[in-house]
């Protein structure tokens, strides 16, 4: 055996001897506290606090350990016999002893077998079976097999009184006492809040006081007798506040101090013109109305917060889902917010390329997690799937993607709760659509660049491929001109001539912008920066439009500042001017197109107005990727390259461009240029980042 196994064995074993001991020394302190309220001729007290204290120690152990515990819990009862001084027979006090045990034996095993291996008491079929399987059915037998064993023992006054009395004593004692410690020693360790803290010892002060006031009076009459109805404040207060733990803590301070007042004849039980045991049956009957009362609204609550626990969980799913395409990093973000808060363990796994399953995220994994699963994957499930072992649960649910199933999510839990199989499979149908979408999301983010980076590759081929046709072609259009004019050929040919050459000019224009579209993507673009006339490069752009523009009837205005120079690369500014003028001409046609450019601060401000058909609001931003338009490109042609290109010209050169547009009055765009400076040696040349 390995020596690592055989520590934790033993490490094991001096864990559950300390809790064995801890048990027993418990049971005969709070045996010994119980046994001062029994009244002859019963034999039981009226509330029998170590029914609640031996479930509780048996719910939180595993059930290999129940042997030793309920050996402890047989020696404390038979001391706790003793001690008191019954005068009972040893095979009477023996069949006490098992009573004793067979009660938090049945109701362990019931509840572990049909409610769940881990109570925390926050949902309304814990609390049920809690107190059916512990409260009812548990007390019942040790009820039955105690009064008989009194009953043969000695001469009881009634076989039925005296059951009774024992079965509503160990019923009161678990719906006191074990919410109590299995409150507050939950399974799962959870961080400790000073605040909470402080919050829940006054609440249980006020409530100690609130209590005295009203049980501690000797004589209630009248309007102070139903002052007891406030005593269900406190305890709603403790349910609203804190669940659980502030319900069962406040209803056993509540008892305490009842129980205590009542017995010394204080109190409106106390006052009330009937026999001793038929006061201490309705105090009885009010503590466990009292207690039910906690606790149901406590599970309530409960409930309540986590369902608002869990809508937060799929909120911060989503946002982290959003945060990133790559699912192999935002998949195992999502399970470290899903442990330890809402399970144990949280794996996903997708198809890979080659067919076979692979684990892209994990959290709260371990080998033996892992075990269960053997026998489950592969195959994928179709639908969701949940089932427990001994060590606890597992969920399986599918990751869908164009009706394939593309992977599977699994979550684990260390607890088997038999009735929460619709809320934990509806958690991981929830998360797992919110994971398959955002793969989904991530398979078409990577067919969309296949597809562009296929696009720009043509493109880019096409470009090439046209080029050097096109430069053969203006090389013979030019040709031809020149022949034309020596042979003084009719001007109706040399205009036709003239024609064919400009549409060459568009075409090659075209060519050169498909290709700086692809010099931008990979960073290829080049700026040799020269000091340029900012005023000549306007004039000299605006002159080459002049045929244009008086023949689409749109007069161009341009005031320029006189005297400014700046360092730029007059190649790539000169395109972008000539691509804000072919716009306005474009879509200004007809009306006139101004151009202003002046200094501010240290860069040139160059605005080309139009007044045509304007930019809709909701273009404003677009328009400036590459292949956008604002407009039909049906109605008005071109690629939308050409505002994109400007702006990345500009940006290249630490500028910005903007646009300012009403529908149906026109558009201002502005460029924002710095005037730059001298390159340095080796420094003419520049590659801005690939856009």
């Amino acid at each position: 055996m390995e020596p690592s196994k055989t520590a934790h064995r033993a490490s094991l074993r001096d864990e559950l001897g300390l809790r064995a001991l801890v048990l027993g020394v418990s049971f005969v302190v709070t045996g010994w506290f119980s046994n001062q309220f029994v009244f002859p001729p019963h034999p039981s007290a009226v509330l029998w606090l170590p029914s609640g204290l031996s479930l509780a120690f048996l719910l939180r152990t595993p059930p290999q350990g129940w042997p030793v515990l309920l050996a402890a819990i047989f020696l404390a009862d038979f001391v706790s016999v003793h001690l008191h001084g019954f005068p009972i027979p040893l095979w009477t006090s023996a069949l006490w002893g098992l009573a004793n045990c067979l009660r938090p034996l049945v109701g362990a095993w019931l509840i572990r077998r049909f409610v769940g291996t881990d109570l925390r008491l926050t949902r309304r079929w814990e609390l049920a079976g809690l107190l059916l399987f512990g409260g009812v059915v548990g007390p019942l037998v040790s009820a039955t097999i105690g009064s008989l064993g009194y009953t043969f023992s000695s001469e009881p006054s009634s076989f039925l009184a005296d059951w009774a009395n024992w079965w509503l004593s160990d019923g009161l004692g678990t719906i006191l006492v074990a919410p109590l410690l299995l409150t507050w020693t939950p399974p799962a360790s959870r961080p400790k809040r000073f605040r909470l803290g402080v919050e829940l010892g006054v609440m249980l002060a006020l409530t100690a006081l609130g209590a005295h006031f009203i049980f501690g009076h000797p004589e209630p009459e009248g309007l102070r007798a139903s002052l007891v109805y406030i005593s269900f404040f406190f305890i709603l207060w403790g349910a609203l506040r804190r669940g659980p733990l502030g319900a069962a803590s406040t209803s056993v301070v509540v008892a305490a101090i009842a129980v205590w007042h009542t017995l010394l004849g204080r109190g409106p039980f106390a006052s009330l013109a009937a026999s001793q045991p038929e006061k201490l049956f309705t105090l009885q009957v009010f503590l466990a109305i009292l207690g039910l009362t906690a606790l149901t609204l406590a599970a309530v609550v409960s409930e309540r917060w986590r369902t608002e626990e869990l809508q937060r969980l799929l909120v911060e799913t989503g946002t982290v889902l959003a945060a990133s395409l790559d699912v192999r990093e935002t998949f195992p973000r999502v399970g470290h917010l899903v442990v330890p808060r809402t399970c144990a363990g949280f794996a996903v796994w997708l198809v890979g390329e080659n067919g076979l399953l692979e684990r892209v995220a994990q959290a709260g994994w371990s080998p033996a997690r892992e075990a269960r699963l053997r026998g489950h994957l592969p195959p994928l499930p179709t639908t969701s799937r949940r089932w427990c072992t001994r060590e606890g649960t597992v969920v399986l649910a599918p990751l869908w993607v164009r009706d394939q199933v593309q992977g599977v999510l699994v979550l684990m839990s260390d607890e088997r709760a038999h009735c929460a199989e619709v809320a934990e499979r509806s958690l991981a149908e929830e998360l797992a659509y919110r994971c398959s979408m955002a793969l989904e999301s991530a398979r078409l983010y990577a067919e969309a660049r296949q597809a562009i980076e296929a696009r720009n590759e043509f493109i880019a081929v096409a470009a090439h491929e046209l080029r050097t046709p096109l430069t053969a072609l203006t090389l013979r259009m030019q040709s031809l001109h020149a022949l034309l004019r020596r042979e003084q050929a009719s001007e109706n040919a040399r205009e036709k001539v003239r024609a064919t050459s400009r549409q060459l000019e568009r075409l090659s224009q075209l060519v050169e912008r498909l290709l700086d579209v692809g010099r931008i993507t990979t960073g290829q673009l080049e700026l040799h920066r020269e000091e340029v006339d900012v005023a000549g490069l306007v004039e000299q752009v605006l002159d080459a439009f002049d045929e244009e523009a008086t023949r689409v009837g749109s007069p161009l205005r341009w005031e320029v500042e006189p005297g400014l120079t700046a360092w730029w690369d007059r190649g790539r500014i000169e395109q972008a001017l000539i691509n804000l003028v072919t716009n306005a001409l474009k879509f200004g046609a007809g009306r006139p197109i101004e151009v202003h450019v002046s200094a501010e601060g240290g860069a040139v401000r160059i605005a080309v107005r139009d007044h045509g058909i304007g930019i809709a609001p909701e273009a404003l931003e677009r328009i400036f990727e590459r292949f956008e338009r604002a407009v039909s490109s049906r109605r008005y042609g071109g690629l939308g390259l050409g505002l994109f290109l400007t702006r990345q010209i500009a940006e290249s050169h630490g500028g910005t461009i903007h646009v300012e547009s009403r529908p149906g009055e026109g558009s201002t765009f502005e460029l924002l240029l710095p005037l730059g400076q001298r390159p340095g040696a080796g420094e003419a040349r520049e590659h801005p980042a690939p856009a």
